[in-house]
């Protein structure tokens, strides 16, 4: 079976040219390789297919056999690129942090070392008794982030 590196390298050559782009690339012992896509725009089934063809084309099944799936990387799935940190700007994040602790909040900017996002706070406000909520920006570094999941708000 060719390696995980190998494998990525035919995907992302044949992702090349479109608005795809490849969020996590999984390849088990037991030859089970699983590849997960994404859109800025979003992503359909077809392009799915299409990758899965074209990949099991690249792939020699004579020499080894293999299980393939070519999926989205879909609502809930973990950030890994940056492209998904760009196609979620404006919406709702949950950030889980190497504390433990756990932010939510809208995904304001992202950069090279980390994120900001909006979120509500209560602070002591003076001359009141009850704590307000506010809306604080927070710039969370990517070596303080766990995993980061845009949220589905109805």
């Amino acid at each position: 079976m060719k390696s995980t590196e190998e494998i990525k390298d035919i995907i992302e050559t044949i992702l090349q040219g479109t608005d795809l782009f490849l969020v996590d690339l999984k390849v088990s012992p037991d030859n089970s390789i699983e590849v997960y896509i994404d859109s800025l725009k979003g992503i359909n089934v077809d392009s799915c297919v299409t990758l899965s063809k074209q990949l099991d084309a690249k792939l020699d099944r004579d020499t080894e056999d293999f299980e393939l799936t070519v999926s989205s990387a879909g609502i809930g799935y973990p950030f890994k690129v940056t492209q998904q940190y760009e196609k979620n700007l404006g919406n709702q994040v949950e950030v889980k942090l190497q504390n433990g602790g756990k932010l939510q909040g809208i995904l304001k900017s992202h950069s090279n070392t980390g994120i900001v996002i909006e979120c509500e706070e209560k602070v002591t406000v003076e001359g009141k008794k009850k704590k307000s909520i506010v809306k604080v920006e927070k710039e969370i570094h990517f070596t303080d982030i766990k995993e980061v999941k845009d949220i589905v708000v109805f």
